[in-house]
């Protein structure tokens, strides 16, 4: 019985370590990628919208652990959209929090975002962005159990863990900076549905310069990140759908991640062009792959302005022996102007 508490109670050490490592090697982010323009690239502010703002929320591993919680809040902004001009200021502010497993390890980040869009062509803009903010990280030792509290019989909270414990919090600053381009092509009218939409940039962050540790010395950094991504939407002609095929590639010092796919979106209802009293509206299916980890179905609903989507990671790498291939679920809420489905909006897919 002994040897069986102290195999289980090394398993889950081992196992919330090797994850919380996973975390500290490679920042937060969303499967729904497509919807977290500004983590993903200083770039992207304002780049193809007037305003809009996204929520974010997923909950991964639930299944096996105390779930790893992460929450998300952008919102940017054209600073010359009542004067609709070419070349434009954007400015963007991001949040993020994220609680991971038993110890309660948080990061959390506040930064602002601030762009210089500039006209290429009648069809396309480049953007070239920074970001700049502080982030912090805590945890909470004392939810941590350890082999040497278990006596034998019952677990003693009051007994030491050999272990050397640091700072149960620091704040660190981060910057970034981006570069992407977008082109637009609009159908000749609503039901002809031949528009053709692309965006694509690449993007840097952290430079290795942030000190990343609780023990008060430079013994580790956060690794820079380096991000590729990119999509490209068109309709299928003198029908209700879209498709969009999506990529999204990023390396942080050893880790790495890449995932491809794409979003089948059919529209459900045009909405009146004069009078506006009936709103456009249209579903989403999306189907991503990350590379050696997991499946990520996805649907989203949208109506004039607004939309929701939710998906679910299907956890296809080894781990899918503890998680029984259950991930991590994932919602967004999105708000934006222009109407994405009107036909002067020069870039509707995000």
């Amino acid at each position: 019985m002994k040897t069986f508490k102290n195999l289980k109670v090394g398993f889950s050490f081992l196992l919330c370590f090797a994850i919380n490592t996973i975390l500290v090697g490679q920042d937060v982010h969303f499967s729904q990628f497509r919807e977290t323009p500004l983590q993903l690239n200083p770039a992207m502010t304002a780049l193809n919208k007037d305003i809009r703002i996204v929520l974010n929320y997923k909950d991964q591993w639930r299944s096996f652990v105390s779930p790893y919680k992460t929450f998300a809040f952008a919102a940017d902004f054209n600073t010359a959209m009542k004067k609709k001009k070419s070349n434009y200021i954007g400015v963007g502010l991001q949040l993020f929090s994220d609680n991971a497993g038993d110890s309660k390890m948080g990061n959390s980040l506040g930064s602002i975002n601030i762009s210089g869009v500039v006209k290429v062509s009648d069809k396309s803009k480049l953007g070239l962005g920074i970001m700049g903010g502080f982030g912090q990280r805590t945890v909470n030792y004392s939810a941590l159990q350890w082999e040497t509290q278990y006596n034998g019989t019952i677990y003693d909270a009051a007994a030491p863990t050999g272990e050397s414990q640091g700072g149960t919090s620091y704040t660190y600053p981060d910057f970034g900076a981006g570069l992407a381009w977008t082109y637009g092509k609009e159908q000749q009218y609503i039901s002809a549905n031949n528009g053709v939409h692309a965006t694509f940039g690449v993007s840097a962050f952290h430079f290795g310069l942030p000190k990343y540790s609780f023990y008060g010395q430079n013994v580790e950094k956060l690794n820079s990140k380096f991000i590729g991504h990119g999509n490209f939407e068109f309709g299928i002609k003198n029908t209700n759908l879209l498709i969009a095929p999506e990529f999204l590639y990023q390396r942080q010092g050893e880790q790495q991640e890449l995932i491809l796919g794409s979003v089948f979106k059919y529209v459900l209802q045009e909405g009146s062009k004069y009078t506006g009293i009936k709103k456009s509206s249209a579903i989403s299916i999306g189907m991503d792959f990350r590379m050696k980890d997991a499946l990520i179905a996805s649907l989203m609903y949208e109506y004039s302005n607004y939309a929701i989507g939710i998906s679910y990671d299907v956890n296809t790498s080894g781990l899918k022996s503890v998680t029984s291939y259950k991930g991590g679920l994932e919602i967004a809420l999105r708000f934006v102007t222009p109407n994405p489905f009107s036909m002067n909006n020069t870039a509707s897919f995000k």
